[in-house]
């Protein structure tokens, strides 16, 4: 493949206009796998907060409602778990910064983003794993920590009322 196809740009930005010139900001140094990770974790989260939801209240019509991902976070601020697995702050956080990144076409995730999320991992290690430091390997354990709580949460509540399968 050639070069021209491995690097991945955008248009530059009009960053501003006097006396009828223009002048241009490129777009450069955006690291596009790593905002398609994190709006991927972003996703995967949200799916599992909608399986929860449904699980804990399946009487209510979760379709019709079109809950923003920030409401279903409010809806679960007093969801009653284990303080170390308690992410609830960590993904408020991550929805401020998907918030930040939507609106914001030059916005670059450094390590010191992740900080609510770094601060997640280091309550469920306990000491006993090392936390990464980079922004990648921070968001991956965090949607593992994450997923697998919530994971474990539905398959009781699933077993334990017999919800039949979709």
């Amino acid at each position: 493949m050639a070069d021209f196809m491995k690097r991945r740009s955008l248009p530059p930005q009009v960053a501003g206009i006097k006396d009828g010139n223009v002048t241009w900001k490129r777009l450069e140094g955006i690291d596009y796998e790593l905002l398609g990770y994190f709006l991927s974790s972003h996703l995967i989260i949200e799916h599992y907060l909608d399986e929860l939801l449904k699980m804990l209240h399946a009487e209510l019509d979760w379709e019709a409602s079109r809950l923003t991902f920030g409401q279903k976070i409010s809806l679960l601020s007093r969801f009653k778990m284990p303080e170390k697995y308690n992410s609830i702050a960590a993904i408020k956080h991550l929805n401020s910064l998907r918030n930040k990144i939507s609106h914001r076409v030059d916005f670059r995730i450094q390590a010191e983003d992740l900080l609510p999320l770094k601060h997640y991992l280091e309550n469920v290690y306990e000491g006993k794993q090392k936390v990464p430091e980079e922004p990648h390997e921070v968001l991956e354990s965090f949607n593992q920590m994450v997923c697998v709580f919530f994971a474990g949460y539905i398959s009781s509540l699933a077993t334990a009322k017999k919800v039949p399968k979709a």
